[in-house]
């Protein structure tokens, strides 16, 4: 019987890994408290929201699923997504109502990534290219930290785009308030130092690497306790906006929300964040599995993290997946399995039983600046410039669906993307490459005839196609043909052949097959025969139930180029 996927894990990694799972647990924990309440504030949620869906999805996702140190729990993007979503649905006001939309938006994730993971569909992350993704991830983190400027300065802004927003904080900064600005950048300012700053200065002092990480990893909770005590000196005397109270005691699971309206409503929106949060995870998975030589399987990821979501709907909390900056800390801080979740979980529960009333004087400022330094990691400037200078057009697609992103919103700036990675596929495929080959001298290889010295028959052309033919493209081969087969006679030698090299080509659709056709129908009048080289099996196997395939079978078919060189080369003219 196969092991549950935490069961061949804890196999693997051998009895010594007890102490490198709670080490990362605690590490992550320590990250996760003033983390998982921020992102709940960003999703316009109460505060033990985020402590929720830090407790018991996880450990859900700690036994299905396939990676050992991807972190799971609320993360930024799909806080601001529901936070969009609810505002417009329900109002800003409607808190309520909003907490029960989160449950729902919860609850739709998870059944549809299971649908997903039913049907095997864990590919689907390939569908997203990695310029439209590096591009929304930007563009969300930008729209993310003009969010929560209102909350860095007390200004009240209006909801609007990441532009409309930058413009209105400077047009009122006269009216931000000294304190809430004090608190807000100078935990921006502590977090930022805390990073590689801190843990270079402890390696300087002799400090071990691996204790300056743990030391610098408690940065976040040590500023959120240091700024809660300081706030409580001005509770009585200032309008400073803080967390107030959050209630103790653990989630408790509850069915109510499954009466509620607006299911339909918000089936749209989950749908997206499923998506979302699915690729940002299994991206996630993907490259920290590969730096421990380790495997994912996609198609149970979208279980566990169906499963996960399902689980956080049920007892209160808000949809979930995995998080860039905790995966990152949770696996540098030495996790060989996810028993480490399981830690982190019980760790969180705790602070959530014993400890929510000691961020009661909690800044929301602090919490905006958590969310700010945290999501600054994603936006990848180096990434970008990169992928500009390597091909313009992938380029354009990154910088275009960051400012949509920016502009019309995380779902509207989403959907541009995918947009355009498709219109940028069918505009590449549409004009695909095409060359005509000749003969190696003293070889039995084929080459570009403008690239290489090659060797051709007077009466032969040889075509190589290097893209699958369908709708898209059949237009420009058969325009490619016809003008090559027009412009490639030798003087006082007609053409008599045009040999087509299919070693590219993996797939003939129903408009390149009637193209094909045409050819064999146009070329034949002109008193030209059409040969097809190096099929590939699959694409063989479907021509040969088709007039055109048993027409050319056998002796117009030819194994390889070679092959139909030497047949061709020996025939008289």
């Amino acid at each position: 019987m196969l092991k549950p996927p935490l069961l061949q894990q804890i196999a693997a990694a051998g009895p010594g890994s007890w102490s490198d799972d709670l080490l990362a647990g605690v590490i992550t924990a320590i990250l996760l408290v003033p983390q998982g309440m921020a992102y709940a504030m960003l999703a316009g949620l109460p505060p033990e929201m985020g402590l929720y869906a830090s407790i018991v999805p996880p450990i859900i996702y700690a036994l299905l699923g396939t990676s050992r140190a991807l972190a799971v729990g609320p993360v930024a993007v799909a806080a601001l997504m529901v936070a969009n979503v609810l505002t417009q649905h329900y109002g800003s006001d409607e808190l309520d109502k909003i907490v029960v939309g989160s449950m729902i938006l919860a609850a739709e994730t998870g059944i549809f990534l299971l649908i997903l993971g039913s049907f095997r569909l864990g590919a689907l992350v390939s569908f997203i290219s990695h310029p439209v993704l590096s591009g929304f991830t930007t563009g969300a983190a930008l729209l993310i930290v003009t969010s929560q400027l209102k909350h860095l300065s007390a200004i009240d802004i209006p909801r609007g785009d990441a532009f409309e927003t930058l413009a209105a904080f400077f047009q009122n900064i006269q009216q931000a308030q000294p304190l809430t600005l004090m608190f807000g950048l100078g935990a921006l300012v502590l977090l930022l130092l805390a990073r590689a700053p801190l843990q270079k200065l402890l390696n300087n002092a002799g400090v071990k690497h691996k204790t300056a990480m743990v030391l610098g990893r408690m940065a976040p909770l040590a500023v959120v306790i240091l700024a809660t005590a300081v706030a409580a000196l001005f509770a009585k005397n200032s309008s400073l906006s803080v967390v107030g109270n959050i209630p103790a005691g653990l989630p408790i699971p509850s069915l109510e929300f499954f009466a509620a309206e607006g299911w339909i409503a918000l089936l749209p929106s989950a749908v997206l964040i499923a998506l979302v949060g699915y690729v940002e995870s299994v991206s996630v998975a993907k490259v920290l599995a590969a730096r421990r030589r380790q495997k994912i399987d996609a198609n149970q990821e979208l279980v566990a993290l169906g499963v996960s979501n399902i689980a956080a709907s049920l007892v209160g909390s808000m949809p979930v997946a995995g998080g860039f900056s905790r995966s990152v800390v949770n696996f540098d801080a030495g996790a060989r399995t996810q028993r480490a979740a399981i830690f982190t979980s019980l760790i969180i529960a705790i602070v959530a039983v014993f400890f929510t009333r000691w961020f009661q004087h909690l800044p929301n400022a602090v919490l905006a600046a958590i969310i700010v330094v945290a999501v600054l990691q994603l936006v990848d400037i180096a990434g970008a410039k990169a992928i500009w200078a390597y091909d313009k057009a992938d380029g354009a697609a990154l910088l275009s669906t960051a400012i949509a992103v920016m502009l019309l919103g995380i779902e509207a700036g989403l959907l541009v993307g995918i947009g355009l990675s498709l219109s940028l596929y069918l505009w590449r495929t549409s004009q695909p490459h095409m060359a005509v080959v000749g003969q190696m001298p003293d070889s039995t290889n084929f080459r570009n005839v403008n690239r290489h010295v090659v060797k051709t028959l007077d009466s032969v052309l040889m075509v190589r196609i290097d893209e699958n033919l369908y709708f898209a493209n059949a237009a420009a081969v058969e325009s490619y043909l016809m003008e090559h087969a027009a412009s490639g006679q030798s003087p006082g030698q007609p053409l008599r052949h045009i040999v087509l090299l299919m070693s590219a080509v993996s797939y003939v659709d129903a408009s390149a097959l009637e193209m094909l056709e045409h050819l064999e129908h146009d070329f034949g009048d002109a008193g030209v025969t059409l040969h097809l080289a190096e099929v590939k099996g699959p694409v063989m196997d479907r021509l040969l139930t088709t007039k055109l395939g048993r027409s050319l079978v056998p002796q117009r078919v030819h194994l390889s180029a070679n092959d139909a060189w030497n047949a061709l080369s020996t025939e008289k003219n």
